[in-house]
């Protein structure tokens, strides 16, 4: 992935802690330019233009407003970034593309398919560019998972499953007003259909749960989803709970079992990757070589390096499939913080390069946030069914 070769002036909408975090990830980037910051608060602006001066203190005035509205019409605004609640996404995208700006929305994008529809194909209309910041797939140790996958080296996927453990929101956050969220599979689980998507196929069916708490909210959800790819059938379990206490730490784990074998991998943003089973000695030399492939240190530039060490590596003969023999290897990335810029920083320039070449698609299109939308209102159960034994 290259970087930009043009300078926006950029506009944040919605001043939370997402928002502070962008604001600091994305100010390394020539591209970027923060012009404009929205949020209801001088307090909660202030922290967002502060992040952004920590990171590139000769970045010139932040214009302030306090609505979003007034940040849409800014006629020197190039890209509007939404931060706001989900249920806001899909009408302040409408108003920043019939202002004709380019607009990057934060995750799900709206709180149903059918809307962020109507703003791809608005967007289409007005010749400006929309995308979803969905980044887990920017991430090397995700795109290793990916080439693992796609070339079967330990045997076709049979089940995998995701259990994500997260710190309680605060009660009275709009997080657990699902008319403004959407719920935990639409405001976060699309994150992670998104990479299930890309690794397993897509839906061929799927089935939700939630249990709700005493108090109404629904912390604990799950599905399983019947993805297809190739022909294949694969049951993938979703597990995403937002009960831990503050003080514990929280874990994302993904468990991917093959006729051969096993791949897990650990952390909301990956860290560490762990492949074992039986495979044949070139299978052990060509998965050496992809893993020794993936960079170590943080950047934008991460995936590319992976897929382009797949496609020298992959040897154009079938690999041999006897004898075989235990394989075992994990790789472990340090930092967390700053590949986590490195996949906010990626996923920004793939959106500049939309913005700079219409024939560009991009590593996550605007048919595969429809896609990872849609799939997380099927595992949604609807409101009137929210007992604890509740299924859809």
């Amino acid at each position: 992935m290259i970087s930009s070769s043009f300078r926006y002036h950029v506009g944040i909408a919605g001043a939370g802690a997402f928002a502070e975090f962008l604001a600091g990830a994305l100010a390394p980037l020539p591209s970027f330019h923060l012009a404009a910051v929205a949020g209801r608060t001088d307090a909660k602006r202030r922290s967002v233009i502060d992040a952004h001066l920590r990171r590139k203190p000769q970045s010139g005035d932040v214009r302030e407003y306090r609505e979003a509205e007034e940040l849409i019409t800014d006629p020197h605004v190039d890209i509007v970034i939404l931060t706001t609640p989900p249920h806001l996404h899909a009408p302040l995208a409408r108003q920043a593309l019939e202002k004709g700006k380019h607009v990057l929305l934060e995750k799900p994008g709206a709180l149903a398919a059918r809307e962020l529809q109507a703003n791809v194909e608005l967007a289409a209309h007005q010749n400006r560019v929309l995308a979803v910041n969905l980044v887990l797939r920017y991430h090397p140790l995700a795109e290793a998972v990916k080439q693992l996958v796609r070339h079967a080296f330990m045997g076709a996927v049979d089940y995998a499953s995701l259990h994500n453990a997260a710190h309680r929101v605060a009660k009275g956050h709009w997080f657990w007003e699902e008319r403004q969220s959407g719920g935990i599979f639409i405001e976060h689980g699309v994150h992670f259909f998104e990479v299930g998507r890309d690794w397993f196929g897509e839906m061929a069916g799927a089935r939700g749960f939630a249990l709700t708490d005493p108090d109404g909210t629904r912390p604990r959800v799950g599905a399983t989803v019947i993805h297809e790819q190739g022909g294949r059938r694969i049951p993938v379990h979703y597990y995403h709970g937002f009960t831990m206490d503050p003080a514990a730490p929280e874990s994302t784990h993904w468990d991917i079992h093959t006729t051969r074998g096993r791949i897990t991998l650990d952390g909301w943003i990956p860290m560490h990757l762990s492949v074992s089973g039986l495979v044949s000695a070139d299978e052990a030399a060509y998965l050496d070589a992809l893993l020794d492939a993936i960079p170590k240190q943080p950047s934008a530039r991460a995936v590319e390096q992976v897929r382009q060490a797949a496609d020298r590596l992959l040897p154009s003969d079938p690999l041999s499939a006897a004898p075989r023999i235990p394989y075992e290897r994990t790789v472990t990335l340090s930092d967390r913080h700053s590949w986590y810029e490195a996949i906010a920083q990626a996923r920004f320039l793939d959106f500049c390069r939309l913005i700079e070449n219409p024939n560009e698609r991009g590593l996550v299109t605007l048919e595969d946030a429809i896609a990872d939308l849609a799939l997380a209102e099927a595992c949604t159960v609807a409101d009137e069914a929210i007992n604890p034994l509740s299924t859809r």
